[in-house]
């Protein structure tokens, strides 16, 4: 038996890059082109998890033992991917503004020191998970506790609900003594969730090194080791999100030619490596960037309550980086990718550069799916692919409503849904053709 999900359609084809969407111009709402399908009528069908067709819903051949779910009047997306998020900030999240350093040793540290506890682990887990879903995200890289037992639950839960995932334990060996572990304790326990979760249905591990000041040479020197025994791994971190930050990563790495150079010297730059934030890079490290295929995870929400900086979209698109967008939860105060896209449009602006709304969208679907090398499986709706989608109602926001009657064409419809979105659009979010929310 196959499902049938009837609305107005949206996704990204699988040829789509970032580079053939700039200055993308159409005059109607409702065309397609070599990189978009955008349906006014159209259907979404799914068996077992995976997508069987996308079609016009005339064309579909319902059986008599086939389900229709009718979405009739709302519209059908992919569903949203978060390239960077901290599993165990929830708590904390709203917490009174400071710089990165200060907000980190006031805040976050104490709250992720909690999670010693299962129970609490899993309060939150669930009540995270719940929310991703209401916000219409399918899909996380996410920084989970230190020790075995917290990323172990959040492992568990993802599971659950058959969410794909990148997670990994968030090493650190210096700094918080509440969350801190050895260095050889980090890695056995780095080693021990990776081979009981990496590749195991929809979840991946990632090496996740918190930053350079959360590590010394001892650990670095282990990470290194276990990357050259797990290739087909991930590796996560931050990299130049405060200025701060920077000066005393190069204090504390003396040998570094810069903050990249860090992570260089211990082979962790890979084209499988995700770095958070990246405001403040030289053109070196840009180029040498683009040059080792490394994904960009650009937190602009998170920049803005912390106040470390606007990225350089401008430089990104240009260089052609693989770029993606991420909450950065819980400094990025929602976990709303909407919201994520609207401010990278205002942040942008303030460099001066106009961030396209085809681009920004992209770069939370089928742009981050390839940049993580997951196009195959998710990141837009065709045949084949696994089926992680949402559903939004733009009747549930009155403004946005009476907006989109003067929407004349389709940028200028996706613009005012980001501009005006946040969860409230959300009227359903599926993870493997089911229903989570």
């Amino acid at each position: 038996m196959k499902t049938i999900y009837r609305a107005s359609i949206f996704t990204f084809n699988k040829n789509a890059t970032l580079q053939s969407l700039l200055g993308h111009k159409v005059d109607n709402l409702f065309s397609d082109s070599k990189d978009y399908t955008f349906l006014r009528d159209g259907a979404v069908v799914v068996e077992n998890g995976l997508i069987t067709e996308v079609n016009d819903f005339h064309k579909i051949n319902i059986g008599e033992n086939d389900k229709l779910i009718d979405y009739s009047g709302k519209l059908i997306m992919p569903g949203l991917i978060d390239t960077h998020m901290h599993t165990t900030q929830t708590k904390a999240v709203g917490a009174y503004g400071e710089k990165l350093l200060e907000w980190l040793d006031g805040y976050i540290f104490p709250s992720e020191a909690s999670f010693n506890s299962s129970s609490l682990a899993h309060k939150e887990f669930e009540i995270l998970f719940k929310e991703l879903f209401k916000s219409g995200t399918t899909t996380i890289c996410g920084y989970a506790p230190s020790a075995y037992d917290g990323t172990d639950i959040v492992f568990e839960i993802a599971q659950k609900y058959n969410m794909r995932v990148i997670l990994g334990n968030t090493i650190m060996t210096q700094g918080n003594k509440e969350i801190i572990t050895d260095a050889q304790t980090s890695m056995k326990i780095s080693e021990k969730l990776c081979n009981k979760w990496h590749n195991r249905g929809r979840a991946s591990y990632a090496l996740t090194p918190r930053f350079a000041l959360s590590c010394d040479d001892e650990t670095l020197n282990l990470c290194k080791e276990f990357m050259q025994s797990h290739k087909d791994v991930y590796v996560q971190t931050h990299l130049s999100e405060n200025l701060n930050e920077i000066k005393d990563t190069l204090a504390m790495y003396p040998n570094a030619t810069d903050y990249l150079n860090v992570y260089e010297n211990y082979s962790l730059i890979t084209d499988k490596t995700i770095l958070g934030h990246c405001i403040h890079l030289s053109d070196s490290e840009w180029n040498r960037i683009k040059d080792q295929g490394v994904v960009i995870a650009s937190c602009p929400i998170s920049n803005n309550f912390l106040g470390s900086g606007h990225f350089d979209y401008k430089t990104a698109i240009e260089k052609d980086i693989k770029l993606t967008l991420a909450t950065d939860w819980a400094a990025g105060n929602t976990l709303s990718m909407l919201r994520v896209m609207d401010d990278a449009y205002k942040a942008a602006l303030l460099n001066s550069y106009k961030l396209e709304t085809l681009v920004r969208l992209f770069s939370s679907t089928l742009g981050s799916a390839k940049a993580l090398g997951l196009d195959d499986k998710i990141g837009s709706l065709e045949k084949g692919k696994e089926a992680d989608f949402i559903v939004i109602n733009t009747d549930n926001n009155s403004l946005l409503k009476y907006r989109l009657e003067t929407a004349h064409n389709l940028q200028d419809y996706l613009f005012s849904i980001i501009s005006l979105g946040d969860d409230r659009l959300i009227d359903a979010t599926y993870i493997y053709g089911d229903k989570v929310y």
